[in-house]
């Protein structure tokens, strides 16, 4: 064949057809067996206009364009660009008074003071601010002999507002679910998914509960409170966060889609008028009854429902209850009303954590009874500190369907990555290896370089800012740096809890009926070859 008759290279990009995994490699069906809720839940009542919508027919009666306060979309996108875009609110107003767009782009808004009102002049949502104000009488005396008092206040918004202007939302209109429904991997039901907050057990049967057509708006609460770093000194900040599981959580989760609203500010005052004995179980029955105040409004509109116009502008009995509270664990113990020592969440002793034995939860009536008694002075301070219990009136007490102590949800930094990975599993594994500072240290040093890992060059004992990140670059190789220093038994446990971190961080999760593989243990062996290992190094 001679090089004119031989086929020519083929240099450009070419498709082909790639059959999608099946289940036995691990995938999950793009569009999974859907079982629905057997009732009318979520229905709709009638139709209404969106908040967005009365805004826009206000405009039309007033005579005002669509982009009003804005002359037209141009000036609309440049006002957005310029508080977008970084810029120091004095380079806003040295660019809008130059001669160049003044004379040629000529905005309706000639410095930042005029653009700052017309983006005040904008719609807004149904939730204002208002403030209360608590005076904390303490046990110190001042010069006179009275006793020192503290003003604190609580910034706030109505939570029913704010699911209102949530649910209501229609740029949320695709993302939104009003019914709970069971997600299957197979059409004979035998693999459950569970993914978003309306394919869990919870919805399905707190809507068991409420009457026919009743739609609930489950509540995601998160507060911490924060060192403002910035020229503050020591002052501190207290957020409360809150958020819809309507809301499918690939459109939650990002901080661009706006789906969390900041419901309030938590006083953080030192509550310096309190001897130091009381200052901590004072902090903690201030923080109880801002938040009672914060969710009050919870009380009626959980137990009776609210009229609201959804996003898909039709109407619907809302019914907002608590469903999850995102806190770490320090705050996990003061939402719970314990001892940081004990469990927020099981009735396991404080000295049996850790153990490889079985807890039931919580139950919040028992609490709130032995809380009540104690409070009427039924119940001995002994009894009350061996339950690991503080004298506080919980705010989540009268809250309608809100079970607190399955509603605290995982703390993966602290629990899993700092807890169970920093403070335990490498210091269990490095007093296991001779020399195990230096050899663990030496090994991270010595590692190849890889685009994708971090290289410890100093390795890890002399790091000082123990961060997320750096805990899960350290997860990354950290078996691969044990491998041949430690004994097998170890390597396995180490495996073992590795495993259990990433598959806490998978977005979905499948429970398998018995006899049937687990889909997300396809790549990797099943996680109870490993648990006697496990048991061992809990324990």
């Amino acid at each position: 064949m001679n090089a004119s008759t031989q086929p020519r290279a083929r240099h450009h990009v070419t498709v082909e057809d790639v059959p999608d995994e099946d289940l036995d490699a691990g995938g999950l069906p793009r569009c999974p067996w859907v079982e629905d809720y057997p009732g009318p839940a979520g229905t709709p009542l009638g139709g209404a206009k969106t908040l967005f919508e009365e805004y826009r027919d206000v405009h039309k009666e007033a005579g005002k364009g669509r982009w009003a306060p804005f002359e037209s979309e141009e000036e609309w996108e440049l006002a957005q660009w310029l508080l977008t875009s970084g810029l120091s609110q004095q380079a806003i107003d040295k660019y809008l008074k130059l001669d160049i767009t003044r004379n040629r782009t000529q905005p309706s808004y000639k410095s930042k003071y005029h653009l700052l009102n017309k983006i005040d002049d904008l719609p807004r949502g149904h939730a204002n601010w208002s403030v209360e104000v608590f005076e904390a009488q303490g046990d110190e005396v001042d010069e006179e002999g009275k006793p020192k008092k503290e003003i604190v206040e609580l910034w706030k918004h109505d939570v029913v507002d704010c699911v209102r202007e949530l649910i209501g939302n229609p740029l949320f209109r695709d993302a939104l679910r009003y019914a709970p429904e069971h997600e299957y991997a197979d059409d004979e039901g035998h693999t459950r998914i569970y993914s978003n907050m309306w394919g869990g057990n919870w919805w399905w049967g707190v809507q068991t509960k409420l009457p026919p057509n009743a739609t609930v708006a489950p509540l995601i609460l998160a507060s911490d409170k924060t060192t403002l770093s910035r020229m503050s000194g020591d002052k501190t900040a207290w957020p409360v966060y809150l958020t819809l599981g309507n809301i499918d959580k690939n459109i939650r989760r990002r901080p661009s889609s706006h789906t969390t609203i900041l419901l309030g500010y938590l006083p953080a005052m030192k509550l310096e008028c309190f001897s130091e004995k009381r200052r901590s179980l004072e902090g903690y029955r201030l923080f109880h009854k801002c938040m009672r105040s914060l969710l009050e409004p919870l009380v009626v509109a959980g137990r009776d429902g609210v009229l609201m116009t959804c996003a898909d502008g039709r109407q619907r009995r809302v019914y907002p209850i608590l469903a999850a509270y995102v806190a770490d664990h320090p705050e996990q113990c003061l939402i719970s009303g314990c001892t940081e020592s004990s469990c927020p969440k099981c009735t396991v002793e404080p000295k049996g954590r850790g153990e490889p034995s079985y807890r039931p939860y919580k139950n919040p009536d028992d609490v709130v009874a032995i809380l009540k008694q104690a409070a009427m002075g039924q119940v001995k301070a002994s009894e009350l500190d061996s339950r690991g219990l503080r004298t506080i009136e919980p705010f989540w007490d009268s809250l309608p369907h809100c079970d607190i102590f399955t509603a605290l949800t995982p703390d993966i930094f602290h629990q899993l990555h700092k807890g169970l990975f920093k403070d335990h599993l490498v210091s269990w594994v490095t007093k296991s290896i001779d020399d195990g500072t230096e050899e663990i240290d030496h090994r991270y040093m010595t590692m190849a370089k890889h685009p994708e890992l971090r290289h410890f060059k100093k390795g890890i004992s002399l790091v000082c800012q123990w961060t997320g990140t750096e805990y899960k670059n350290m997860e990354k190789v950290f078996l691969g740096v044990i491998a041949g220093a430690a004994d097998e038994r170890v390597t396995l446990t180490v495996r073992a809890v590795l495993d259990f971190i990433y598959y806490a961080h998978f977005e979905t999760h499948t429970v398998t009926d018995a006899g049937q593989t687990p889909l997300f243990a396809a790549h990797s062996p099943p996680l109870d070859a490993h648990l006697p290992f496990l048991d061992h190094f809990l324990s």
